[in-house]
């Protein structure tokens, strides 16, 4: 019997945010992926302490990115690429928001108040009255223009 698609995909979220010691660890050890690293190796190799690399690493394994031979750490080399990727997204969504400009209308609370619907059943009373006064402009013009080439 077929299976949706749907059934068969992993909803869940990425278990590493930017900036964590998961990130930190799990940086590392995809960058010298060729190697397995002892938590003390891996906190002397980045800014982790003793105590949190242990903790992190544990964690890492738990959440099925790191494997563990021993006491020692290592990335799957089938899982390199993935979880490179997965990296450099998380890099990608951290530099996106540090560029967003301090100014940006999008970045201050209640900015969609200011824009005007464009579902004629939900536009403001500005937008009509706006739009009514262009529609008369417009319609003027037009009458205008008639009247004067009759006269022509």
């Amino acid at each position: 019997m077929p299976v949706p698609v749907d059934d068969l995909t992993d909803d869940e979220p990425f278990p590493v945010n930017p900036e964590s010691a998961e990130y930190e660890a799990l940086s590392f050890l995809v960058v010298h992926h060729e190697y397995g690293y002892t938590p003390q190796e891996i906190a002397v190799r980045t800014d982790l302490n003793k105590t949190t690399a242990s903790n992190t690493m544990a964690q890492l394994v738990e959440n099925g990115l790191v494997e563990q031979a021993e006491d020692v750490y290592y990335i799957d080399p089938r899982r390199v690429d993935e979880l490179t990727n997965r990296l450099r997204s998380l890099d990608s969504a951290v530099e996106l928001f540090e560029a967003t400009p301090d100014n940006d209308s999008y970045a201050q609370e209640d900015w969609e108040q200011e824009v005007p619907s464009i579902n004629p059943d939900e536009q403001t009373e500005t937008s009509v009255e706006r739009d009514s006064e262009a529609v008369k402009a417009r319609a003027e013009a037009l009458i205008e223009e008639v009247e004067n080439s009759d006269l022509d």
